[in-house]
């Protein structure tokens, strides 16, 4: 790997040459080995033994970085070193470091380390000592242990000064002073400020058992920079384990976790100066979702090429047209988050990233793959002219699917924004200032949730407009039935009239005609009751379809079998039961069905009998006539009747179902203004308190104005009069019960129309309408006349919504966040992004229309930020890449033949990395400036 990325480091442990080593040591030599002088051979052999077994325990440990720093020597870091290279031949996989080092003691008796890089040559490190005043003829290299510690003729802060005599060696070494609590050895005692702070060391160690946590607040002050007596630096702390045990008791239990990007002394200084995020004393956190490489094969303008990503910040760096964006546009093709998979037109530039997109890879005939690492599971992501570029996921398990843009979005979840495009975003963000406009920045639930809410409301709406409509039509039913019922009663008496006219009839005549009214009566409630049953058997025949399809639940988990007896078991209870009575009342329908000819059969003769008795009236023929047909109206209206009875729903009903809706739409709507509360609290949380929301929970009142408007449309109402009393009344009563007695009004004089206006029922005063519309009588009159359903359902589905103001909080000024600048809403906005984790986040040129003051701010917060979530920069501004202690920086070029390509990847600890920043990017050379002025390096 060429970025930066953990290892688990002890950085200080001894070998069996220590003086107070603790247990057995290999033999030295000439000592007594059973009974026989040790030889050159065993001397060898127990060293070897040892570091091969040291390793062991450093892999048991979970260590992937070590130093050896024996006092003033170091004679078993060759052992350590063979033994390292011995097991990657026999096991490649194998990866641990090894540092060479030295515990030195300066003049005075303060103590410090020396680490130096993993790869120099051993004449360098032999010349290190030399420098130091170390004599290796003083230090008899073939015995069991080094010689007493003797004070070396320097200061700790001069170490360095002698080591850069040597040229071969600058650079090479790194030195960490003793900043120990409370010992003989730290360089913190009382009046050793001096010392302190003319060295140019940027990071110190301690003893086992502390940690930066454990300093007492005036060494913590001494090393923080914030006591000027001894530096304005931040020294930080690395905790070691001082290990000098054959059991290994110590070693490892440090916890100590180091960034580094190759085994030199360059990338451990590095750590320090970024140590807010590449320095830690808890395991470490990274993303669990993060991309590993992409693989480019054929594009247009970028060279193949297959590059491997850093799961937390990864800066794509170089001169204008060189790449960088379209390296970023490339890894949101590959996503499915590309200009070309999705409409973005608040931003300008969709349109030229789409067409680059469309140019260089699908013109080409190209292919992208991503690697992505996702809860430590490998997926592979290819887009290319096989399949249309229609994405295809390879799973861990080997398997392949082709998957839709949306569905590949929802599988690998990410964030990305083109150059200009968040300041674009923040622009428009501002015009509107909703708090809906900047969930998309907070994490995704709050936006998923918001979305189920809107929905809930919506659902909400509907079920009360449905209710509203539903007691609409129950009105309507009573308004028909009371005109059919006045039908009746007119044509009963009509033909009780008529049938006076008529001469008295015999009994036998009179019996005739009572016999086929009787028996017409019940045959219209005959074919009533034929119709309900096979409305039953209807509704039983789709029950038994149910039955027929049963969910499946085939599963081997044990923990399904009792779910599984019990759906059987009732899925088979229902499927028998349903059976069963379907053929009863089958039975039971067509006995009805035979039963019901044993009526219209008897109603033919009776008609006949009746018609006969009719045709004796010769000289009353015309009267006769016009009873016959009013006692056929009055027989269709019987049937009507009945009808309408078996068929009608109850407005006592149907009113209550309203009011249940409309307390179900109360109570969504006030569960969203309590999650809007805790969104805009987020929000400010999230921006850094850049973003300041003021909320009332339910002072929007523009769907409730517009519902009155609706009801006063075409009334004569002024709207400016309207509008002034409405709020008036909205403020005295509150939105909900002004809206209660809206409703109530709106009803009511519905009904009216509906019902009790033709019976010359009193008109509803409606006195909430008439103040909110501010309306005369004639105005009321007008409203009467035109209300309907979509009036009444404007004003049951009006609702209060949460009324925010946004502001953007500068220092302490605060401004409408509609009038900040595009540069600060794109800041609060980008700070919000950082802030929460989530998927990667590609930000093209994330400083455009940024101020140096809130650059220097993000570059702080980017050492949390890559912690919660993968990053990818394309940058110009170097205090970014540097000071944000970016893992991997890779720098684009054009080559000879005018195409993009990588031409140096890496941590900042590579000098063609640093020299790559200082010459390309803005502000390259002051960038480190800075930082060797706040760190001395």
């Amino acid at each position: 790997m060429s970025f930066a990325y953990w290892r688990k480091c002890d950085f200080q442990v001894h070998t069996p040459r220590d003086p107070n080593w603790q247990g057995a040591r290999p033999p030295g030599l000439g000592d007594d080995v059973d009974g026989t002088a040790a030889t050159a051979a065993d001397v060898e052999s127990g060293r070897a033994a040892w570091a091969k077994e040291f390793i062991e325990q450093c892999v048991r440990r979970s260590l992937e970085a070590v130093a050896i720093t024996d006092h003033h020597e170091m004679v078993m870091v060759p052992y350590v070193q063979a033994a390292i290279e011995s097991r990657k031949k026999a096991q490649p996989e194998f990866d641990l470091w090894l540092f060479p080092g030295m515990e030195l003691t300066c003049l005075g008796g303060v103590q410090c380390l020396i680490l130096f890089d993993a790869e120099l040559e051993a004449k360098w490190l032999d010349a290190a000592q030399a420098r130091l005043g170390i004599v290796a003829a003083t230090l008899n290299l073939t015995a069991r242990q080094g010689p007493r510690v003797t004070q070396l003729e320097c200061l700790y802060p001069d170490v360095a000064e002698k080591l850069n005599g040597v040229s071969e060696l600058k650079g090479k070494f790194v030195v960490l002073p003793n900043v120990s609590q409370g010992n003989s050895h730290t360089v913190l005692t009382d009046g050793a400020h001096a010392d302190f702070k003319r060295m140019s060391y940027i990071g110190g160690y301690l003893d086992v058992g502390q940690t930066i946590n454990s300093l007492s607040s005036k060494n913590l002050r001494r090393i923080s920079g914030a006591d000027a007596k001894w530096s304005s630096r931040f020294i930080y702390p690395l905790p070691t384990s001082d290990a000098r045990d054959a059991n290994y008791p110590k070693l490892g239990t440090n916890d100590c976790w180091i960034k580094l990007a190759a085994p030199t002394a360059e990338a451990i200084r590095q750590a320090f100066l970024g140590h807010q995020s590449r320095i830690s004393i808890e395991k470490p956190n990274i993303s669990n979702l993060a991309v590993k490489s992409i693989s480019i094969n054929g594009s247009g303008i970028l060279s193949d090429s297959s590059i491997y990503f850093s799961p937390e910040l990864n800066s794509t760096i170089g001169g204008r047209g060189s790449g960088k964006s379209t390296l970023l546009e490339y890894l949101a093709f590959g996503l499915g988050r590309s200009c070309r998979d999705i409409e973005r037109p608040e931003y300008s530039g969709t349109e030229r990233l789409s067409g680059l997109v469309l140019d260089t890879l699908i013109s080409s005939g190209a292919t992208i793959e991503l690697a992505v690492m996702q809860d430590n599971a490998t997926f592979y992501i290819r887009r290319g002219g096989a399949t249309s570029y229609v994405p295809k996921v390879t799973y861990p398990d080997g398997s392949s699917q082709e998957l839709s843009i949306k569905e590949l979005r929802s599988l690998f979840p990410a964030v990305v924004y083109s150059q200009g495009e968040l300041s674009e975003i923040g622009k428009h963000a501002g015009q509107g200032a909703q708090l809906s406009d900047l969930l998309q920045f907070v994490e995704p639930q709050f936006k998923r949730e918001d979305e189920r809410l809107n929905d809930a409301i919506d659902q909400a709406k509907l079920s009360v407009r449905k209710a509203v409509q539903e007691l609409s039509g129950a009105w309507s039913q009573e308004a028909q039935l009371n005109k059919l019922k006045t039908a009746r009663s007119s044509l009963e008496q009509r033909i009780a009239a008529l049938q006076k006219t008529l001469p008295v009839l015999p009994e036998e005549d009179r019996e005739h005609i009572a016999k086929y009214e009787s028996l017409a009566e019940f045959d219209g409630r005959r074919k009533l009751a034929e119709n309900q049953a096979q409305s039953v058997m209807d509704d039983l025949t789709a029950l038994w379809q149910t039955s027929q399809q049963p969910v499946e639940l085939n599963s081997a988990l044990p923990e399904a079998v009792g779910f599984q007896a019990a759906y059987e078991k009732f899925n088979a209870e229902f499927t028998v039961g349903i059976e069963e009575l379907g053929k009863k009342l089958a039975a039971d329908r067509d006995a009805i069905v035979s039963a019901g000819l044993s009526v219209s059969g008897p109603l033919a003769t009776a008609k006949a009998e009746r018609d006969k008795v009719l045709e004796k009236l010769t000289a009353h023929r015309s009267v006769t006539a016009q009873i016959t047909k009013l006692q056929d109206d009055l027989k269709d209206i019987a049937t009507q009747l009945g009808e309408l009875s078996a068929t009608r729903v109850s407005s006592e009903s149907k009113f209550d179902d309203l009011r249940v809706g409309i307390k179900a739409l109360k109570e969504t709507v006030v569960e969203r203004a309590n999650r809007v509360q805790a969104w805009a609290k987020k929000i400010e949380e999230l921006s850094g308190n850049r973003i300041e929301a003021q909320l009332n929970a339910d002072k929007d009142w523009s769907e409730i104005i517009d519902a009155v408007d609706v009801l006063a449309a075409k009334t004569g109402s002024q709207s400016d009069t309207r509008h002034q009393r409405t709020i008036a009344k909205l403020e005295e009563d509150g939105p909900w019960s002004f809206l209660d007695a809206l409703r109530s009004d709106s009803l009511a004089a519905l009904r009216w129309k509906q019902i009790a206006s033709s019976g010359g029922a009193e008109q509803p005063t409606c006195d909430t309408l008439k103040l909110a519309m501010s309306a005369t009588d004639r105005m009321i009159s007008s409203f009467m006349d035109l209300i309907d359903l979509a009036r009444v359902e404007a004003v049951a589905t009006a609702v209060p919504k949460p009324e925010i103001t946004l502001y953007y909080c500068d220092d302490n000024r605060k401004i409408a966040f509609e009038k900040a600048s595009e540069g600060q809403r794109a800041a609060a906005l980008l700070f919000m992004l950082l802030e929460q984790p989530g998927g990667p986040l590609i930000v093209d040129q994330p400083e455009g229309d940024l101020d140096n003051k809130i650059v220097s701010e993000l570059a702080e917060k980017l050492h949390t930020a890559k912690q919660r979530r993968q990053i990818f920069f394309a940058s110009h501004n170097a205090n970014i890449v540097v000071n944000g202690s970016s893992e991997l920086v890779l720098g684009m070029d054009v080559t000879s033949d005018a195409r993009r390509a990588v031409a140096c990847a890496g941590a900042i600890d590579k000098d063609e990395v640093c020299q790559k920043i200082t010459e390309t990017m803005e502000g390259g050379e002051k960038a480190f400036r800075d930082r060797k002025d706040k760190y001395g390096y």
